[in-house]
């Protein structure tokens, strides 16, 4: 009969615990500037306009600060920089991740 073994396993999903996962929910986008950020997958200039018209509809005194006002792509929106760039331009949400 062998020896008795002891295994010590570690949770390899790297899991973290969050208090939150997303910033607050704003109660509204009336009246909010919006900006939109573009990894360049989901063909932007087809998505983002929908969308910003269908945001528009609902919410007519939102303003839009367009994808092409900032860097396009994964590397370059994920940065310091495109953060700041966010806050210069006043933006109280940011549409990213859209998906056609």
């Amino acid at each position: 009969m062998a020896d008795e073994v002891t295994l010590e396993l570690f949770n390899p999903t790297g899991a973290l615990e969050a208090p939150e996962s997303h910033a607050s929910r704003l109660d509204t986008l009336a009246g909010k500037t919006i900006c939109e950020l573009s990894n360049s997958s989901w063909e932007p200039d087809r998505t983002f306009p929908a969308i910003r018209e269908e945001l528009q509809k609902r919410f007519p005194t939102a303003r839009f600060v367009p994808y092409s006002e900032f860097p396009i792509g994964n590397n370059e929106i994920d940065t310091d920089a495109v953060a700041e760039m966010v806050r210069g331009k006043g933006c109280q949400a940011v549409i990213t991740g859209n998906a056609g």
